[in-house]
């Protein structure tokens, strides 16, 4: 474990150290939507660290959260697959994000892990009408909101 030189990373790394993981949320921007992802999910639980698009922060937070107590339960997450007990009345995918993509989403999770060793799944959420990015009639506003990262 990397350590701490300052207080973010002094408050990273308690936090993992006493619930598991931590939550870094990032605000949206010119350069796009907010999103928020766990760190230390990988480190321990062995499972993929979890990363969400394009909602309120909070409510990314709150579902990064919840799928941590999941994890933290034994439950396992994986790419391809929809569940249905993480967003209130709609299903929710899981995809592998390309490695590609760590340094512009992931950089406080590189800082932990000293670099691009871990996996992460994005928590992808549907539309309305409960299609995801990749279903034919998904509502097109939202593909800037929700890039799929995979």
């Amino acid at each position: 474990m990397r350590k701490a030189e300052d207080k973010q990373e002094q408050k990273l790394i308690a936090d993992i150290e006493r619930y598991g993981w931590h939550v870094i949320k990032v605000l949206e921007d010119e350069q796009g939507p907010g999103f928020a992802y766990s760190i230390g999910l990988f480190h321990s639980y062995s499972h993929a660290e979890i990363l969400v698009i394009g909602l309120r922060l909070d409510s990314m937070h709150q579902i990064i959260n919840c799928i941590g107590e999941e994890i933290k339960s034994g439950k396992q997450f994986v790419d391809g697959r929809e569940y249905s007990d993480i967003l209130q009345g709609y299903d929710s995918a899981f995809r592998n994000v390309d490695r590609k993509f760590y340094k512009d989403y992931l950089g406080c999770a590189l800082w932990f892990y000293e670099g691009g060793n871990f996996p992460v799944l994005q928590c992808v959420w549907p539309d309305k009408q409960s299609k995801f990015p990749w279903d034919d009639g998904f509502n097109k506003e939202l593909t800037a909101r929700q890039p799929v990262l995979d």
